[in-house]
């Protein structure tokens, strides 16, 4: 359970957000070497607001931070319809590491998932994994996510191959 509440707000692309957002991807030095094998740098902050795929637009991502109480302790980038009109991706969640283990990462989940469910036709969540994560693993398939199958093969700076998640968010079986 979450020692405090969580508030999920969209994040807009500002130079005082951009700070917030590298405060914590700094903070998660940890994430980055595990799934990166490199500490992370400056370029992840401006990716978390801007790297689309080709064919998608700034209207279709979603840059989330997570509030206790005032503080970004978290953030998620989610983009709408990929690799399907039916879903949608969790590209990032990550906490800064003061802020595991406090049930934060199922909290937002579920406020990402009730953000999702009012999209029209969305009724699906993806997630890729580096399969170096074994935590990450773990929590994803806790939360309700099953493997599909697919393998991305090690690709951009990823130590590891990608192994792909999804779970149904139809208000059926919520």
């Amino acid at each position: 359970m979450a020692e405090l509440p969580l508030e999920m707000r969209h994040l807009p692309d500002t130079p005082q957000q951009r700070r917030a957002v590298e405060s914590v991807i700094m903070a998660a030095t940890d994430y980055h070497l595990l799934v990166e094998g490199a500490p992370p740098s400056a370029d992840h902050t401006a990716e978390f607001f801007t790297s689309l795929p080709p064919g998608y637009s700034l209207h279709d991502l979603f840059p989330l931070g997570f509030y206790a109480k005032e503080e970004l302790v978290g953030i998620a980038g989610v983009l709408r319809g990929w690799n399907a009109a039916n879903k949608a991706i969790i590209g990032l969640l990550v906490f800064t590491p003061l802020h595991r283990g406090k049930g934060y990462g199922r909290a937002a989940l579920t406020q990402i998932e009730a953000l999702a469910r009012t999209w029209p036709g969305i009724d699906r969540l993806r997630i890729a994994v580096v399969a170096s994560n074994l935590d990450a693993f773990r929590f994803w398939h806790k939360m309700g996510f099953a493997e599909t199958g697919e393998i991305k093969p090690r690709f951009a700076n990823y130590v590891a191959d990608v192994v792909l998640l999804e779970k149904s968010i139809d208000c059926f079986n919520a």
